[in-house]
């Protein structure tokens, strides 16, 4: 899908939903350069949507690429600041780098995020007791 579209070209409202699917679907049935690939077009036309930022880093982490999945995390959690989920995910992304520090300076941001009983709450304080 990624080939169909050209740079240059703008997407329509119901093709940016189309193309978001399609990115989605590719991430959920593992086809991560597809996934990866599909969301990076979607950052670069809509810069501000905090979902595209969310799906590609998913899929760079999911992928390994943990260096740009941060980046990608980070843009996520600047576009939706109320959402824990960004800085969780930026957590485990700094652990896997072994950056025990940023990882624990990134689940703190989240629980900064969280209402009472959020259901991140269980996994960040499993987290920190590992990570001790």
């Amino acid at each position: 899908m990624n080939g169909c579209v050209q740079e240059s070209e703008a997407l329509t409202p119901d093709e940016k939903e189309q193309f978001y699917a399609y990115a989605f679907s590719q991430y959920q049935c593992g086809s991560l350069k597809e996934a990866t690939d599909a969301f990076s077009v979607l950052c670069a036309r809509e810069p501000l949507e905090a979902r595209f930022w969310f799906g590609y880093g998913a899929a760079l982490q999911e992928n390994k690429k943990y260096e740009e999945a941060l980046y990608a995390w980070a843009m996520a959690a600047l576009l939706d600041k109320s959402n824990p989920y960004p800085h969780f995910h930026a957590a485990e992304c700094a652990f896997s780098m072994n950056n025990l520090r940023d990882a624990k300076l990134a689940l703190k941001e989240a629980e900064t995020r969280m209402e009472k009983e959020h259901p991140l709450q269980e996994k960040i304080s499993l987290l920190k007791e590992l990570w001790k």
